[in-house]
């Protein structure tokens, strides 16, 4: 079931014309007393009126994940579904990785133009509005690319992949991984449902396909795909002014570590070393024209509280 024509309706209504113009004047809006599914069809009728975008702001995961089911079906031609995690980005452990996999899909779609020149919905948490991530200017640096007809030194790609934290195995299987059988490149990446095999022509780029990690048959044939880091480590560790800089606050295990190029866990503890004030949020990604629709203030609030609770004792 779509809610498609309902929503246009909704656009239509002389109700919608006044709240638009209240939204516009004071820049905020207070829908009280509405449930889920109500909230959703004004909030999305709202934005695609005015041809904006929609960030949708939760207290919790699951309901998120309530609100992205129904998001789904409100007539977006881009939706995507931002995870978070309750640990602060600050812990001195790597968060897991499925993750950070679910964010940079979500990111690598952002630092597309073709998509964010159409409207599109963004479901996520309170989390997401915490400064926790490399600016969007440096992470478009480590994200690529590929499209058939380009070319590409074959030792570029090798060097490109391992940069962004891509494991060479003999057999792709699972997000993370590529390989490399003569002019044939197989590559999992972490933004994306399928892995893909590249077919190469001497440093041309001829076919891309997608293909079944189960049965490895190539699938569907694609016109090109973007390549994400595999996690925030090698950005961050990277942007460092100086390895020496976060010595201080590692333990001696992790010193040897670093001696010998290996990031320690939970590197996203130093963003600030590496960003400064850059450290950027979910709002920096997006286009100015973004409605932000914050459901459940208390309890978003609530959830906030007991982070900034928490923060000085990282």
């Amino acid at each position: 079931m779509s809610f498609n024509s309902l929503i246009r309706s909704i656009s239509q209504s002389p109700l919608t014309t006044d709240l638009i113009d209240k939204l516009n004047k004071a820049s905020t809006l207070h829908l009280q007393g509405a449930s889920r599914l109500p909230k959703g069809l004004v909030s999305s009728a709202l934005a695609q009126t005015q041809n904006k975008n929609l960030l949708i702001v939760c207290a919790t995961l699951e309901e998120a994940a309530r609100w992205m089911a129904q998001i789904e079906l409100m007539g977006w031609k881009h939706h995507f579904f931002y995870p978070t995690s309750e640990a602060s980005p600050y812990e001195s452990f790597d968060r897991e990785s499925e993750m950070i996999w679910g964010q940079l899909q979500t990111l690598s779609a952002l630092l597309k133009e073709e998509i964010t020149s159409q409207p599109l919905a963004i479901v996520t948490t309170e989390k997401a509005l915490q400064p926790h991530l490399p600016p969007p200017s440096v992470l478009s640096q480590y994200c690529l690319n590929l499209f058939k007809g380009m070319t590409l030194e074959s030792k570029d790609i090798d060097l490109t992949l391992a940069k962004m934290g891509y494991e060479r195995v003999n057999l792709v299987e699972t997000e993370g991984q590529w390989g490399k059988r003569g002019d044939l490149i197989d590559i999992f990446p972490v933004s994306a449902e399928f892995p893909v095999r590249l077919e190469w022509f001497g440093d041309e780029l001829e076919n891309i396909r997608e293909f079944d990690p189960a049965s490895q048959r190539s699938l569907d044939a694609i016109e090109d795909f973007s390549l994400t880091p595999t996690n925030y480590q090698t950005v961050i560790g990277q942007s460092l002014p100086s390895l020496n800089s976060i010595k201080p606050y590692l333990s001696a295990s992790e010193q040897e570590q670093l001696a010998q190029e290996i990031y320690p866990e939970g590197l996203t503890r130093f963003l600030g070393f590496a960003f400064g004030d850059q450290v950027a949020s979910i709002l920096d990604y997006l286009p100015s024209n973004t409605i932000v629709e914050i459901d459940e203030m208390e309890q978003c609030q609530a959830h906030s509280c007991i982070w900034v609770e928490q923060a000085p004792e990282k």
